[in-house]
């Protein structure tokens, strides 16, 4: 039987390419969970608070780097169009760098006094801002180009290389006493590495790929996909501050210490959810664009992802559920078991953002954005009233209960809308 299993699985490509980006991120999570417990006694609560607002004020910034140009990258039919739209994400990255050094410069202390007072250290954080998202933006480019190349060996090492070099070099310059800063250079220290890597690749696969590019070829393909920045940037930018919205409601009204420990479970779990489930849509996108175009639906595909996510979910959940504060104050000491507790709230909401989020990618291959950016404005509308709830009553176990709650209501209106996209029927009920 297990023999049998076997073949069945190397004759799946499917199979065969979620397993080896699923194995690339399972291992580059594995440093950032394995080390923690030495992470956590270099440094502070408080120190992972200020990484946890940079690196929100990163995802908000880094959501328009390439106007979301990369998303498109996977979809033509010809190899020279998506080549011309991964140079067109490049050049807006430059470009989109180098604004957002400007809003740095000349809004500094506006934007410090916004996140809340005990936030100075984050003023001289914020200048590394636009180097950080300028390498998010050509890892991102690469990584749609490889992706449709079906590369997936150099992604998987592209994680690997990203989580253990930020890992590692947060460690080393702890104990050499850069603290907190040494959080933020292994932050840029993984990025780079990860980025090359992936440079690397693209050049292996063709060193002459930009010569038959025009400007005139890259504007047409602008042109042809100007609904990923008109539709799909909107809707990601909503996606984006609602899940940042945590961290600066947290950091403002609850303080430091609360911060830092709700930054520890996204450390440990949410993030580790968050990029397998990257690591499956990635094989996913691939081949549900490849049957949407060919059959005008992907529902085998739908099915096939949406069944094998939810049986690699439930075990983790429930686990966290019933056994999160306890563990995390074994792992981590008594210092860390909010972040325990607040696992154990959030635990159904990683339950429907692992299993839903990367079959979102529905809404770019039926080019639904439209139905996308209404779904987002639905999220962050939820999000906020949940932390005003929590605000007004001055408690945040009550925000993250409702922000769970409601999240996890919209993750499933998100699956209904996305399993009728993968049918290639379209929904009645919204016009």
């Amino acid at each position: 039987m297990i023999s049998s299993f076997i073949k069945k699985v190397r004759k799946s490509s499917f199979a065969v390419n979620v397993v080896t980006l699923m194995t690339g991120t399972t291992i580059a999570q594995a440093f950032p969970i394995a080390f923690s417990p030495i992470l956590t006694r270099i440094y502070t609560p408080e120190d992972l608070g200020t990484l946890a607002i940079y690196l929100s004020i990163v995802a908000v910034f880094s959501n328009i780097i390439t106007l979301k140009y990369e998303l498109a990258i996977i979809i033509p039919k010809e190899d020279k169009d998506s080549t011309g739209l991964m140079i067109l994400s490049l050049i807006i990255s430059i470009i989109s760098s180098i604004i957002v050094f400007l809003i740095v410069f000349f809004f500094n202390q506006d934007i410090v006094s916004l996140l809340g007072k005990g936030n100075k250290e984050i003023s001289k954080w914020l200048y590394f801002v636009p180097l950080t998202i300028f390498f998010i933006g050509v890892y991102n480019s690469f990584n749609y180009w490889l992706n449709r190349k079906e590369k997936y060996k150099p992604l998987a090492a592209s994680k690997i290389v990203n989580m253990g070099g930020m890992t590692f070099s947060q460690i080393i310059l702890g104990l050499l006493k850069f603290k907190p800063i040494g959080l933020l250079y292994g932050v840029l220290i993984g990025r780079l590495f990860s980025s090359l890597l992936l440079m690397k690749q693209v050049l292996k696969e063709d060193k002459n790929f930009y010569k038959s590019i025009s400007f005139e070829k890259i504007k047409i393909q602008a042109i042809k996909y100007k609904n990923f920045p008109l539709y799909s940037l909107p809707a990601d930018s909503i996606n984006v501050i609602s899940n940042q919205l945590p961290v600066f409601f947290i950091g403002k009204y609850f303080g430091g210490n609360v911060l830092g420990n709700y930054s520890l479970m996204e450390r440990v779990f949410g993030a580790p959810i968050s990029l397998i489930g990257r690591a499956v849509s990635d094989v996913f996108r691939q081949k549900a664009s490849e049957d949407y175009a060919n059959n005008g639906n992907c529902l085998n595909i739908y099915v096939k992802t949406l069944k094998t996510l939810s049986i690699f979910a439930v075990v983790p959940t429930l686990i966290l559920f019933f056994l999160a504060p306890p563990l995390f104050d074994f792992i981590f000491g008594d210092e860390w078991r909010i972040a325990g507790e607040l696992a154990q709230i959030m635990s159904i909401l990683f339950f429907f953002r692992f299993v839903i989020s990367p079959l979102s990618y529905m809404f770019y291959i039926a080019e639904k954005q439209k139905y996308d950016t209404l779904w987002q404005i639905g999220l962050l509308l939820t999000t906020i009233t949940s932390f005003l709830v929590g605000v007004r009553y001055n408690n945040y176990k009550i925000a993250l209960i409702c922000f769970s709650i409601s999240y996890s209501v919209m993750y499933l209106i998100n699956l209904y809308l996305s399993y009728n996209f993968a049918k290639g029927e379209k929904i009645r009920r919204i016009k």
